[in-house]
């Protein structure tokens, strides 16, 4: 009497190419994870920076550091109802760094920095200082230009 079914080895041989596979797949979508949230973070300084944009078009300089509050809102409170420029400022929720703006002292330009976590990024192929932390992305005002010490030009 024949019996039907697989041997030992093959049963071993299917298991080692699911496991590769399962590997291959989940460090993909683990790194597709990386370079979504750096979308999402480059999409929020981004905004950010458009909203500084129409601060210093009615101002004429863009707001002290202590004007924007990661998470709050960003607004105009002198008049009433206040005037507002963005809803809810973006806050860094994964990595312990947190976003990070700076003003030259005369006001009239300003830089944003951030972490990505895809150091792959070629966007992240700078090294920007800011308060004291390291970033690799960052964005200037029109005109000007970021130093590595995250120093506008």
């Amino acid at each position: 009497m024949k019996k039907s079914g697989f041997t030992l080895i093959e049963l071993l041989v299917v298991i080692a190419i699911i496991s590769i596979l399962t590997i291959i797949t989940v460090g993909q979508f683990q790194t597709a994870r990386k370079r979504a949230n750096d979308v999402a973070r480059k999409g929020d300084l981004n905004s950010l920076s458009k909203s500084l944009q129409m601060y210093f078009a009615d101002f004429g300089v863009f707001p002290d550091v202590d004007a924007i509050t990661w998470g709050g809102t960003f607004e105009d409170s002198t008049v009433s109802p206040p005037y507002v420029y963005m809803q809810k400022l973006p806050r860094e929720s994964i990595l312990s760094i947190p976003y990070c703006y700076k003003i030259s002292a005369d006001g009239k330009k300003y830089g944003l920095f951030a972490q990505l976590e895809s150091t792959t990024d070629i966007q992240c192929a700078n090294s920007y200082v800011c308060n004291g932390n390291t970033y690799c992305y960052g964005i200037a005002s029109p005109n000007t230009s970021l130093t590595p010490t995250g120093d506008l030009l």
